[in-house]
């Protein structure tokens, strides 16, 4: 039973987390959480790339933007100059200016790229003047604001362009550009830890350390440029546009670029995990599971750039151990009320043995009595002898009965049991039985019904179920022996009055009987004895009603294939 209750427990686990991370249902807690661990990860510095930044100081001291083509051209030269691998030009120059051709004349002194966007679906690119090849600078913002992702290409109509930081990476690695690719940068280089120069200063004749790297050209001015926010920004503050593509690029040289788990994947650690913990029930268990998934986690995405839903699965853990405790205290209730009513019947049982105690031994106190203090007749010391020999009778059948009862389920069933033809058995008994009674008795047992069990047991279940049907009623008793489903069953049907309904539920307790039992003998104990000793051997008693009225007592028992011990 609890084997397929953990597996049903990790099936719907591992369905519901699948469901969940397939449908984007865990992004708004676990981006988050795997940018604290980008974060807390060791920051690498910038080898790929450096920024010309236009920035306050470079617009307090050239004049406010747009700067004139020239200047930028010169730039671009300094770049070339220091040794550039290529140029990155993110600024916007959709219109065609003074300056144009010499500016596209610098910009072919090295592989260079500048930058478009799309303005409602029509592409804003660089001035054909400037004969320069486009890459987009858009940025795909989540849900909180924040860039984790950029597009590899973007279409718009019959044109699509790369991504500004695709491109500067191929020219550094001469890596075919992706088509139509959703990649994550993991930002071990921060974006504000990427090396700036600042244009005045590299106007001015200071040649930028730009040997072997991409050279990105943009603005880093508060009111020049866009800045966005990434996961490893330095006390949630956004960055320059310029930095961030700079940085994406890094990521992309190095191919630091975030995979996550397939939906599927993680729905089945999250399965086999409440599954595990479902089938062991230890808290100790929950806890290293949790502190591996912590460790495994960040060790898995410093080393290997995987994502895993680490708050998905330590909640399905604290989930399942919550459904856990939920059961087991539902379960040590239940044990309680167990408990409770199994004293209070064993207090019941008690009272009621002690009640039945009483009435054979008072009676055998009164003749004592009428022996010691009477001076009786030899007939009359006789009957009287007689009666008190009939109430010892009496209490050693209720302490035997009560001993059996006892004994029983202390009995080894594997070493006590044999294998036995069970209809040769019942119909052997019945023979027995015929001739202590003139009431008829049917016997119909199917052949080759074959059971683990004792006999001399079996024999007292019959005995038992049998007079008490000839107790109740004056026609005929039916016994059938019959194999259905895997299993053997005694049956035995009576066309006395029946059980009462309210009766039955508490029938087979020692004690106890019915309504119609009033004006015969017995103690109450016969049928909780054939009750018992159906457990022993793993099976059952069950009471219904007879077709042609009266009661159908029918035992059950595991069917065996037959022969041998």
């Amino acid at each position: 039973m609890r084997a397929r209750a953990a597996l049903w427990i990790a099936i719907a686990t591992a369905v519901a987390v699948t469901l969940l991370i397939a449908f984007a249902g865990d992004r708004a807690y676990e981006l988050p959480v795997r940018d604290a661990m980008l974060r807390a990860l060791p920051a690498r510095d910038a080898r790929a790339t450096i920024v010309i930044a236009i920035d306050e100081a470079s617009l307090k001291a050239i004049g406010p933007w747009p700067w004139p083509r020239t200047f930028i051209a010169r730039l671009v030269d300094r770049a070339v100059e220091g040794g550039t691998r290529g140029v990155v030009l993110d600024i916007l120059l959709p219109e065609a200016r003074a300056g144009d051709d010499q500016l596209a004349r610098s910009l072919r002194r090295a592989p260079s790229v500048a930058v478009a966007v799309l303005d409602q679906h029509e592409w804003l690119l660089p001035a054909p003047s400037l004969h320069a090849p486009a890459a987009h600078g858009h940025f795909e913002l989540d849900h909180d604001g924040i860039v984790r992702r950029l597009a590899s290409t973007k279409q718009s109509r019959d044109r699509s362009l790369p991504a500004i930081s695709v491109a500067a990476a191929s020219m550094m690695t001469s890596a075919p550009i992706p088509v139509g690719q959703s990649i994550a940068p993991a930002f071990r280089t921060p974006a504000h830890e990427i090396p700036q120069l600042s244009a005045y200063e590299v106007l001015r004749g200071g040649a930028p350390l730009a040997r072997g790297k991409i050279v990105f050209i943009g603005s880093t001015a508060f009111a020049v440029g866009d800045r966005v926010l990434t996961p490893t920004a330095a006390e949630h503050l956004p960055d320059p546009g310029v930095t961030v593509h700079a940085a994406a690029t890094e990521s992309l040289v190095r191919g630091e670029t975030i995979h996550t788990l397939p939906p599927i994947v993680s729905g089945a650690i999250a399965g086999a995990i409440a599954g595990l913990l479902f089938w062991k029930r230890r808290r100790i268990i929950a806890t290293i599971i949790a502190i591996v998934l912590i460790a495994s986690s960040v060790l898995a995405l410093a080393a290997a750039n995987l994502a895993i839903p680490l708050i998905t699965l330590l909640g399905s853990i604290l989930i399942a151990q919550a459904i856990i405790e939920w059961i087991a205290l539902r379960q040590t209730r239940a044990h309680a009320a167990r408990l409770t009513e199994d004293r209070q019947h064993d207090v019941e049982a008690k009272r009621r043995l002690a009640h039945e105690l009483k009435t054979p031994l008072a009676s055998m106190r009164g003749l004592t009595q009428l022996l010691a203090q009477f001076d009786l007749s030899d007939d009359e010391r006789r009957r009287v002898t007689a009666l008190l020999e009939t109430e010892a009778g009496k209490l050693q059948s209720l302490v035997q009965v009560m001993l059996d009862l006892e004994r029983l389920p202390l009995r080894d069933f594997d070493t006590t049991s044999t294998v036995l033809d069970l209809g040769d058995l019942v119909t052997k008994r019945i023979d027995f039985l015929r001739a202590s009674t003139d009431r008829a008795l049917s016997i119909d047992a199917a052949p080759g019904v074959f059971v683990r069990a004792d006999a001399a047991l079996l024999e007292r279940v019959i005995d038992n179920l049998v007079g008490n049907a000839l107790k109740y009623t004056t026609d005929d008793v039916a016994v059938r022996v019959a194999r259905r489903d895997g299993a053997a069953m005694i049956e035995v049907e009576d066309r006395g009055p029946g059980i009462a309904a309210a009766d039955r539920a508490r029938l087979f307790e020692r004690f106890v009987r019915g309504a119609t039992a009033a004006g015969t003998h017995g103690l109450g104990l016969g049928l909780s004895l054939v009750a018992e000793i159906a457990r022993w051997h793993h099976g059952s008693v069950a009471l219904d009603d007879a077709a042609a009225g009266g009661a159908l007592f029918r035992v059950t028992m595991p069917a065996q294939s037959g022969g041998g011990r």
